[in-house]
């Protein structure tokens, strides 16, 4: 079975097998967990895909690479046998135990050509192709079944002494071949190291010639050829037998003709018989029975010809370097897909791409039912921001500030569908099924908003308005389809439920998640939560249940929060303010951001009041510190780590489970 082995950083020399689905990220509980506080709570994933396995980023903060070269957001790579993927300071090894892809080969930089597209009429290599036409067939001396193994020397199923060596001396060739074959990717490097092992197993090559399919995949082109002695920048002709290709093609088998000078293929061009060929060898490149091209070599010594091991050497060369071939054309595919996905992904949602590409979104109008979580943000009072700024500047900002939220989404598997403005509208169990659609949401509406607390700190420090997000989610049954023309269509959806998670999401102010009953209910016991009066909305004829949501539960026994406080002292003045953002029930520790250094003095005890509209009680907490580590350095701001916590009702309320009603009417909480 494949496995993981970590090399370098926390601990280094663990062994992981990997099974169907291995996650990786900070502190996860089935998966690979690293401590590493710059990696992700779900940084990747490794899966198996066929008979391989393959890697993928999960929208992470600070990116996964493999070999040195950073992975495409959720774009799954290939995993082959010694690949190393870094995450933040942890390496990790991968071991395939032939769980490895035969088609596939490790990545190289720069832009790359297919076989096809390399492949053209002409010389190539010096080298200039001259297919002879024949009177009678050519004399064949041997002739051999492609597929045979490189160890298979007679039919007898018996091998003799020198059959043996002779077997072994293959053996050895062939897995030096093999090795410089195996690492490459790009054409015009595997051709040139193909040739150079066809003049190394053989010494008494004169020329070799590569034929391939051309682009159309029907017709044979020349791809590479070179003459042992050739003088630089000379050209020289190379004779070759269409009567031979064409038996090579049809039989799929190698074909040996010596003393090429007697045996009439010439006959028809006295010109390439005053080459002097004595001996020649064609054998065909054959990956899992597909043709790709053939390979042609001859000698003109008299003394030195090829023989039937020869053909069998020449053989098994052309098996290996057919594999390794296949393996760079789809390689090359698949890095074109690759990029073709991500760029698509840029202007479309990454889950329609890959819906309309695998055929599950079907390219015609219409709709069907769908019962999914609809999320909608904006920025409150974003109008009177964009009034202060000018129309670039706003450009410029809101790019900011949708990478970060965007990021969140897609990392908790949710689609985003569309900005409109400063609005970001997604949704979950829509285009891909997800049974945790409800937490999966209300999980990165919570990360958003204590995202968008750090970005504040960044905007601070550079003299900028800060930006508050109110957030609203609907969970129900809607359309969800193609609209549009025949030339011009986009998914969508639409429905009452729609409407109602945009309606929610304009009673929300800043610092909150606004959620319908029906998404609350089934993340309810992973929650911390107000239960807020009858509301009314347009569109809706009686009051409909929301719910605050404050925080939600991210790992077993720790609560993820967004939880605005402020931190007062003894005379209860609020000298600065801060975020809630992590509890940890296991430990009795809080986690605090806060954005001003100066407000905290010393180790002393910190007394907090949750800044709650919501409620007319005011919730009050004090704990001491124990640690305090400041922030990334253009963020600003503390993260403080608390402990010896005390005040029942804020400890009550950061339980998973927890929901008070509020006291207060709508009109006095109103947005602001």
């Amino acid at each position: 079975m494949a496995y993981m082995e970590i090399i370098e950083g926390g601990g280094r020399g663990n062994i992981i097998r990997l099974t169907g689905e291995t996650p990786i990220g900070r502190a996860i509980e089935h998966g690979i967990s690293l401590s590493d506080s710059e990696v992700s709570r779900h940084h990747a994933l490794i899966r198996t895909k066929d008979n391989y396995f393959v890697v993928m980023d999960c929208g992470s903060a600070n990116g996964t690479s493999i070999n040195g070269r950073a992975l495409y957001r959720f774009v799954p790579q290939p995993l082959y046998e010694g690949d190393v993927i870094e995450i933040c300071s942890t390496k990790l090894k991968f071991v395939s135990e032939g769980q490895d892809p035969l088609a596939l080969k490790k990545a190289a930089s720069g832009a790359m050509m297919t076989f096809g597209e390399l492949s053209k009429p002409g010389g190539a290599g010096g080298l200039s192709m001259v297919l002879t036409s024949e009177t009678r067939f050519p004399t064949v001396s041997a002739t051999m079944d492609a597929s045979r193994s490189v160890l298979e020397a007679g039919g007898s199923g018996v091998l003799g002494e020198e059959d043996l060596q002779g077997a072994v001396q293959r053996l050895q060739a062939m897995v030096t071949v093999s090795n410089n074959l195996s690492a490459l990717t790009k054409p015009e490097a595997l051709l040139e190291k193909i040739m150079e092992s066809i003049f190394d197993v053989f010494p008494q090559a004169d020329r070799a010639f590569i034929m391939l399919r051309d682009s159309t995949g029907k017709e044979l082109a020349p791809a590479f050829g070179r003459s042992r002695n050739r003088a630089p920048g000379g050209q020289e002709d190379f004779p070759i037998s269409r009567t031979i290709i064409n038996a090579v093609l049809e039989k799929k088998q190698s074909i040996l003709s010596s003393d090429a000078q007697t045996d009439g293929r010439f006959s028809a061009r006295q010109s390439i018989v005053n080459l002097s060929i004595r001996s020649l060898m064609c054998a065909p490149f054959i990956c899992k029975d597909e043709l790709l091209g053939i390979i042609s070599i001859d000698t003109v010594s008299n003394t030195r010809t090829f023989n039937s091991q020869d053909l069998s050497m020449l053989t098994s060369i052309a098996g290996q370097a057919a594999i390794a071939l296949k393996n760079a054309d789809l390689f090359v595919a698949i890095e074109k897909e690759t990029h073709v996905r991500a760029q698509l992904s840029r202007y479309l949602s990454k889950d329609v791409v890959e819906g309309v590409i695998d055929g599950t979104i079907p390219l015609q109008l219409g709709a069907e039912k769908k019962n999914g979580t609809v999320f909608f943000c904006d920025i409150v009072g974003f109008t009177a921001i964009a009034e202060r700024l000018s129309a670039v500047e706003v450009v410029e900002k809101l790019n900011r500030y949708f990478r970060i939220t965007t990021e969140i989404i897609t990392r908790n598997k949710g689609t985003l569908h569309k900005f409109g403005g400063d609005m970001i509208m997604a949704f979950w169990n829509v285009m891909l099924p997800d049974a945790y659609a409800q937490v999966n949401a209300i999980r990165a509406s919570v990360e958003m908003q204590t995202a968008i607390w750090k970005f504040d700190c960044r905007l601070n420090n550079s003299g900028q308005s800060p930006l508050y997000l109110g957030i609203g989610c609907n969970t129900g049954e809607f359309a969800g389809g193609n609209v549009g023309g025949e030339d011009r269509m986009e998914y969508t959806i639409i429905g009452d439920n729609v409407n109602l998670a945009q309606r929610i999401e304009s009673l929300a102010s800043r610092w909150q998640v606004f959620v319908a009953e029906s998404t609350y209910e089934p993340a309810a016991l992973q929650c911390c939560a107000i239960k807020l009066p009858p509301a009314q909305v347009k569109g809706k004829s009686s009051g409909i249940l929301v719910y605050s949501v404050r925080g939600i539960q991210c790992d077993p026994g720790k609560m993820l929060l967004t939880i605005p406080v402020a931190l007062i002292d003894e005379t209860r003045e609020a000298p600065g303010s801060g975020m809630l953002v992590q509890f940890n029930n296991s430990e009795a520790t809080l986690q605090l951001f806060v954005a001003d250094e100066e407000k905290i003095t010393g180790n002393g005890p910190i007394v907090m009041e949750f800044d709650f509209p919501e409620l007319s009680k005011r919730l009050r907490l004090e704990g001491a510190v124990r640690s305090m580590t400041p922030l990334r350095q253009d963020e600003g701001g503390i993260s403080i780590i608390l402990e010896n916590l005390s005040g029942t009702d804020a400890l009550s309320f950061l339980k998973p489970g927890c929901c008070i009603e509020s006291d207060k009417a709508w009109e006095e909480m109103k947005r602001h």
